[in-house]
C-alpha cells in the first residue's frame, strides 16, 4: 500500500479505483484534518497582533491555546489515513476470526476519529465568539468538513456492522453528537 501523507495527487488518484485501499475511512481522515487546518488558520487570523493591552493578551492566550488543541487533535488522527486503508484492506481479504480483529482495529480508529471530532466541535464553541469576521468562512468550512468526518464515522461504523453482523453501540452516541452539532 503506497503512503499518501505527502502526495496529494496520487491519493486523490486512488481513491476512485477499484481498489479497498484508500476508501471513505482514509478519506473522512482526510476530512478532518483538512477541517482542523482550516480552523487552525482561521484561528492564527484572529491572533490580535497590534493591541497589547490585558484583553488582548487574554484573547491571543486562549486563541493560542486553542491552536495547541487544534494541532493535537489532527497530529491524531493524521496517522490514520494510511492506517484505515492498510485494515480496510486487510478486511476484505481475509475471513474468519482474523477478519474480525480487523474490524475491531478499523472500529477503534472510527471511535477515535468521531471522538476528536465532538473535540473540535466543543472547541469550535469556546472560541466562535473570538473569529474574526474576515475569516469566518474559513472557520465555518472547517467546521463543516469536521462534521462531515463525523458522518463518514457514523457510516462506516454502521457499514462494519453490516460485515460483522454486530450492532456497534456507539453508532447512537455519534449520530446524537452530530444532531447536536448540526444545530450549532
Amino acid at each position: 500500500m503506497k503512503k499518501y501523507k505527502s502526495n496529494f495527487k496520487d491519493y486523490i488518484h486512488d481513491l476512485g479505483k477499484r481498489e479497498p485501499s484508500p476508501g471513505g475511512g482514509s478519506a473522512v481522515c482526510v476530512a478532518f484534518c483538512m477541517g482542523a487546518s482550516l480552523m487552525e488558520k482561521a484561528v492564527n487570523y484572529s491572533l490580535n497582533l497590534k493591541k497589547n493591552d490585558k484583553k488582548t493578551i487574554i484573547h491571543n492566550k486562549k486563541l493560542k491555546t486553542t491552536i495547541i488543541e487544534l494541532q493535537t487533535l489532527k497530529k491524531g488522527v493524521f496517522p490514520y489515513i494510511d492506517k484505515d486503508g492498510y485494515i480496510f484492506e486487510k478486511i476484505i481479504k481475509t475471513k474468519g476470526e482474523k477478519k474480525e480483529q480487523f474490524i475491531e482495529q478499523s472500529e477503534f480508529i472510527i471511535y477515535e476519529v468521531a471522538t476528536a471530532c465532538e473535540n473540535m466541535f466543543c472547541l469550535a464553541k469556546k472560541i466562535e465568539s473570538g473569529i474574526k469576521k474576515s475569516i469566518e468562512s474559513d472557520f465555518i468550512i472547517g467546521l463543516e468538513l469536521v462534521r462531515t468526518a463525523l458522518l463518514g464515522c457514523i457510516l462506516n461504523l454502521e457499514a462494519n456492522s453490516k460485515i460483522s453482523g454486530k450492532k456497534n453501540k456507539s453508532i447512537n452516541k455519534f449520530k446524537k453528537s452530530l444532531n447536536k452539532w448540526q444545530k450549532y
